[in-house]
């Protein structure tokens, strides 16, 4: 049996800059986490457009009221939704950019985030989900970043969200 899963919800799209001590004491200084700084004096202070980084991390809120999954079958008929309970029997998680000077634009985002496409002889089974997570910068952000299904690979494409605004970070 081929299903699709989709997984909606509230989260974000973090860009992460490592910092030289300088650039966190413009930053701190110029109140950058307090909205005291708009975005071209945020990328002034880093030397390029603040999107611009190889660190990026996405992924959705952990947390029932911020996630919900639906999982449909071959004919597009839905064989199971998450509800207003939802919990994860399963987590991974990860630790990053906990160590030194960061900066983190965190895009907050609503949608389609992750869409996966899983190959099984069995039933859907909920419980065999995984969510695999990443704290970032010392526990200021918490992000699901992806699914598993126990012993199974999965395809994954990213869906569309929506943009609601930045909030800025540092560590």
């Amino acid at each position: 049996m081929k299903y699709t899963i989709e997984v909606h919800g509230k989260g974000a799209e973090a860009f992460i800059h490592k910092l030289t001590e300088d650039q966190y004491e413009q930053l701190q200084d110029g109140g950058v986490e307090d909205d005291a700084m708009d975005t071209d004096e945020i990328s002034e202070v880093l030397g390029c457009d603040f999107l611009e980084t190889e660190e990026i991390v996405t992924g959705i809120y952990p947390g029932s009221d911020n996630i919900q999954i639906i999982v449909k079958d071959e004919s597009g008929e839905v064989v199971w939704e998450s509800d207003e309970e939802f919990e994860f029997e399963e987590y991974v998680d990860d630790y990053k950019f906990n160590d030194g000077n960061y900066f983190s634009a965190e895009d907050y985002q609503k949608g389609n985030f992750f869409n996966y496409v899983l190959e099984t002889e069995e039933e859907f089974d909920p419980t065999l989900l995984i969510a695999e997570t990443v704290e970032l910068l010392d526990g200021r952000s918490d992000l699901i970043i992806d699914i598993n299904y126990r012993d199974h690979e999965m395809e994954k494409d990213y869906g569309d969200t929506t943009s609601k605004g930045f909030t800025y970070m540092l560590n």
